[in-house]
C-alpha cells in the first residue's frame, strides 16, 4: 500500500504568528498527513530558504514567479483580503492557486475609517498638538464641524466601505459612493447614492479610498485629483498606500484645498524616519492597524487555513483570486 505524502505547508514572514497551532490544527483536520515548516523569509530569499512547499502562507512577502518556480506550491494563501504582492498572473499560468482571506474585517475597518474621519472633522489631531504646547483656545482650530453636515463619499463599495458608510449614516452624514464593478441599485440597496468618479471628488467632504491596488488604480489619487476636491476636505486611505500620490496630497494639505488625511497605509512600510506626513498636525497615521482586532487575527488565520486547503483539494471556493488555474494543473 502506498503511504500518501505528507502536505507541506510553508509559513513565511510570519509577523507576530509565531504560534501556528491554529493553521496547524485546521490542516490537520483536512489532510490525513501534514508537515508544517516556519521560515522567516520573503521576497527573492524564499527560493534560497524554502526547497518545497506544497502550501506557501505569505503575510506581506513579495511572491514571484521565481519563487514559486523554486518551490513548487500549488497554492499561495495570502493573510489579507489583497494579493499585490502576489503575482498572479504567473500563478495562474503555473497551475498555483492564490488566495485571499475576503471577510475577517469588516467591522474593524469600518470603525476605523470612520474614526480617523470624526477625529479629523473635530480637529482632534490640531487640538491635540497645541494642548501638548501649553495652549488651552477651544477657538484655536477652525474648522470644526458635525459630521451630520457632511458628505462621506467612498471610492469602491465593498463590504468593509458599507459598515464605514452604515456608521456615517447612522451619524447623519449624507453617503456617496463611486465603484465600477457594481450596478447603482447594488448601490443604492447597501445605503448610498451612487454617483460618477468626478462627482465623488468634487462633492464628498471626507473621501474614503477603498479600492484594491490594481494597474488602474495605482496613484490615482494625485494632484489633479486632489484640486478639484472641495475645499476642507478630508482624505481617508485604508486600502494600499500607493493608490495616493504622497508628495501631491502633502501640497494639496499645504496649499489646499484638503484639510486633513488620515491614513492607515503608506506607499513604504514601515515608512521612511523623513516621511512628512509622520509630523503634520492635520494627518493621523496609523500603522497599518485597521483590520486589527483579537477577533480579526483568529478569523483571518481561521479562514486563510480553511480557504488554502479547498484550494489544494481543487476546490474553487470563495476566496480563490484565479480559479482558472485550475484548469492549469
Amino acid at each position: 500500500m502506498t503511504t500518501q505524502s505528507p502536505v507541506r505547508v510553508v509559513h513565511i514572514d510570519p509577523h507576530g504568528f509565531d504560534d501556528v497551532a491554529i493553521e496547524r490544527e485546521l490542516f490537520e483536520s483536512a489532510f490525513e498527513s501534514v508537515e508544517f515548516v516556519t521560515v522567516d523569509t520573503g521576497g527573492d530569499a524564499i527560493a534560497a530558504d524554502v526547497d518545497r512547499a506544497d502550501v506557501l502562507l505569505a503575510h506581506y512577502a513579495e511572491v514571484t514567479a521565481e519563487a514559486m518556480d523554486a518551490v513548487g506550491c500549488s497554492v499561495v494563501t495570502v493573510y489579507a483580503t489583497g494579493v499585490d504582492n502576489v503575482d498572479v498572473d504567473a500563478a495562474t499560468e503555473r497551475g498555483t492557486a492564490v488566495t485571499n482571506v475576503p471577510e475577517y474585517c469588516n467591522e474593524e475597518v469600518g470603525e476605523h475609517i470612520v474614526s480617523l474621519a470624526l477625529a479629523l472633522v473635530r480637529g482632534l489631531p490640531q487640538y491635540d498638538a497645541r494642548t501638548a504646547a501649553g495652549g488651552w483656545d477651544w477657538d484655536a482650530v477652525s474648522p470644526v464641524r458635525t459630521a451630520s453636515s457632511l458628505t462621506f463619499g467612498f471610492f469602491a463599495f465593498g463590504k468593509k466601505a458599507r459598515a464605514a458608510a452604515d456608521l456615517a449614516a447612522a451619524i447623519g452624514a449624507d453617503v456617496v459612493a463611486h465603484d465600477p464593478y457594481l450596478d447603482d441599485e447594488e448601490i443604492r440597496a447597501a445605503g448610498a447614492s451612487p454617483v460618477s468618479f468626478d462627482e465623488l471628488v468634487e462633492g464628498s467632504d471626507v473621501l474614503s479610498v477603498n479600492a484594491p491596488l490594481t494597474p488602474e488604480t495605482q496613484g490615482l489619487f494625485d494632484g489633479s485629483v486632489f484640486e478639484r476636491m472641495p475645499a476642507d476636505s478630508i482624505l481617508i486611505n485604508t486600502a494600499r498606500g500607493t493608490l495616493v500620490d504622497e508628495a501631491a496630497l502633502v501640497e494639496a494639505l499645504e496649499e489646499g484645498p484638503l484639510y486633513g488625511a488620515g491614513l492607515d497605509v503608506l506607499a513604504t512600510e514601515p515608512p521612511r524616519d523623513d516621511n512628512p506626513l509622520l509630523t503634520r498636525s492635520d494627518t493621523v497615521v496609523t500603522p497599518h492597524a485597521a483590520w486589527f482586532s483579537p477577533g480579526a487575527i483568529r478569523r483571518l488565520r481561521e479562514r486563510a487555513s480553511e480557504i488554502g486547503a479547498a484550494a489544494y483539494r481543487g476546490e474553487a471556493v470563495d476566496g480563490v483570486v484565479n480559479p482558472e488555474a485550475f484548469g492549469n494543473r
